[in-house]
C-alpha cells in the first residue's frame, strides 16, 4: 500500500479502474434502464441470476462477486451515495464494498423478483411507500419483566451480571393464545380497510414494533394477509429454539402472484442493558435485590445477520432493532456502504422524541449516507413511561429524513394505528 501511494501514476490507474467497474455496474440490483438498455446490460445478467435464470458462479445474495469469497469481503449493490464526507465509499454510485461476512452476513434481496419480467408495470413513484404503523402490544404489564438471573458475587468486587426476560402477555387473551389469524381477521385487516378510506389508498407495508409478537404468530399472520394487496411485512418477534432465545426482526415480502412469502429473520445484534433509572421509569420492580441497579436482556446474539431489500426500482430498505441503530459495529458499516433508501429500527422504548436517543442516532443516518429513518414503538412501554407526566407524551414513532425534516408520529387516544 504504502508503494502505490507514493507511485501517482499507480493510484491514478486503480482509481481509473474502480471507476470503470462501477460504471459498468451502472444499475446493478435495479434492472434494466429502459431509456439506455445497454448502459445497463451486465447488471441485467447479474439480475437474471438472482431470479434463478442464468447459471453465473457468484455467491448471491451474499455478495456480487464471483472469484472473492464473502468471508474475505462483501460487495453488494448501492442504493445512495452519501453526499457528506470524503472516503473511499464516496467514489462509488452502483456498488459498495462491506466487511466480510464473519462480522455481520449481509445479503440482497429482490422483492419477489419484482422487475424481471417484461411488460410489468412500473410504479409511477418508486419511493412512494405507504405504511400502516401498528404500536402493537397496547399494554405492557410489569409481570412482563422477569428476572431470569440474579447478580451473583464472584469474588471481591465482581459479579456475574443479572439478566431479564419478556413474557409475552399480549399474546394471552381470555379465550387463549392469541393466533395470527384471529390478529389478521379481527384487528389488522380492518385496520387496513380503514386505512385505505382515509387515504383512498391501501397501504403498502405493515411495521410492528421489536418484541410484538412470536415468530410463529408473525408467520400466520402473514400468512392470513397474503391476499390482502400488502406488499410487505416487517414486525419484532421473540422466538426460542434450542433452550435460546432469539430478539428478532421478521420480514415478509409477499408475492402477489403466488400469494406467498418467505420469511427473512435476523437476529438483534446486541443487548438492552437495563438499568435503574429506566426501570424506574418504566415503573418496572422485577428484582428482589435493590443493590443491583442494571440488567442484561437474556438473549443470543451470536448470529449477526443483515438482510437488505431492493423493493422498487431504486428503492431499498434494511430493518435494525433497538440497540443496532445505537451501536457501530457490526451494522452501521454495511449500512452507511449500501445506503438504503430507507432505514426501519424496531424499538421497545419509551416515546419517540426528537431530543430521544433515536433520534440523535437517526440523524447521523439521515446525514450520512442520507436514509430516510423510522423508529417505531409499542404503545403499551410509551404508556408505561408516562405515569409520572402530568401531560402524557404518546409519540410511538420518529421519521427523520436528509435535509433535516423531522416528524414525531403521535397516536391519538383510542387510535389503533398510524398510516
Amino acid at each position: 500500500m504504502a508503494r502505490v501511494e507514493s507511485d501517482p501514476a499507480a493510484a491514478s490507474c486503480l482509481l481509473r479502474l474502480f471507476a470503470i467497474a462501477d460504471e459498468a455496474c451502472r444499475g446493478m440490483g435495479w434492472g434494466d434502464d429502459e431509456d439506455n438498455p445497454v448502459s445497463t446490460s451486465f447488471s441485467h445478467m447479474l439480475l437474471m441470476r438472482m431470479g434463478g435464470w442464468a447459471e453465473i458462479d457468484l455467491h448471491l445474495p451474499h455478495s456480487l462477486c464471483s472469484k472473492v469469497s464473502p468471508e474475505a469481503v462483501v460487495v453488494l449493490p448501492k442504493s445512495i451515495t452519501a453526499s457528506v464526507g470524503c472516503t473511499i465509499r464516496s467514489l462509488s454510485h452502483y456498488l459498495a464494498l462491506l466487511p466480510p461476512s464473519h462480522v455481520v452476513r449481509t445479503s440482497w434481496n429482490l422483492a419477489a423478483g419484482r422487475y424481471l419480467e417484461e411488460g410489468q408495470v412500473k410504479p409511477s413513484d418508486p419511493y412512494d411507500i405507504r405504511l400502516l404503523l401498528i404500536p402493537f402490544p397496547f399494554h405492557v404489564p410489569s409481570q412482563s419483566f422477569v428476572l431470569n438471573t440474579p447478580r451473583a458475587e464472584l469474588g471481591g468486587k465482581h459479579f456475574w451480571p443479572a439478566y431479564f426476560g419478556l413474557d409475552q402477555h399480549c399474546l394471552n387473551t381470555a379465550c387463549g393464545p392469541l393466533t395470527g389469524e384471529q390478529l389478521a381477521r379481527q384487528f389488522v385487516r380492518p385496520l387496513i380497510e380503514q386505512a385505505e378510506r382515509q387515504t383512498g389508498k391501501k397501504p403498502h407495508g405493515i411495521v410492528l414494533p421489536e418484541c410484538a409478537l412470536s415468530r410463529a404468530v408473525v408467520q400466520e399472520l402473514v400468512r392470513e394477509l397474503s391476499d390482502s394487496g400488502i406488499e410487505f411485512v416487517i414486525a419484532g418477534a421473540i422466538h426460542e429454539e434450542d433452550g435460546k432465545t432469539f430478539n428478532q426482526a421478521c420480514t415478509f415480502v409477499i408475492d402477489q402472484e403466488q400469494q406467498d412469502a418467505a420469511p427473512f429473520v435476523q437476529n438483534k445484534h446486541h443487548r438492552w442493558r437495563l438499568n435503574r433509572t429506566q426501570a424506574d421509569s418504566y415503573a418496572l420492580d422485577f428484582d428482589r435485590s435493590h443493590d443491583n441497579d442494571k440488567w442484561w436482556e437474556d438473549i443470543d446474539v451470536s448470529k449477526r445477520i443483515l438482510p437488505f431489500f431492493g423493493l422498487r426500482k431504486e428503492m431499498s430498505f434494511v430493518t435494525l432493532i433497538c440497540e443496532d441503530l445505537a451501536r457501530s459495529d457490526p451494522a452501521m458499516s454495511a449500512v452507511r456502504a449500501v445506503g438504503p433508501n430507507l432505514v426501519v429500527a424496531l424499538l421497545m422504548d419509551g416515546p419517540q422524541l426528537a431530543v430521544r436517543w433515536p433520534g440523535q442516532y437517526a440523524t447521523v443516518l439521515a446525514d450520512d449516507p442520507g436514509s430516510a429513518v423510522l423508529t417505531l414503538t409499542c404503545a403499551g412501554l410509551v404508556d408505561r413511561s408516562n405515569w409520572h407526566q402530568s401531560r402524557p407524551i404518546r409519540s410511538i414513532g420518529l421519521w427523520r429524513e436528509a435535509g433535516g425534516k423531522t416528524q414525531e408520529i403521535g397516536l391519538p387516544e383510542r387510535a389503533a394505528a398510524f398510516c
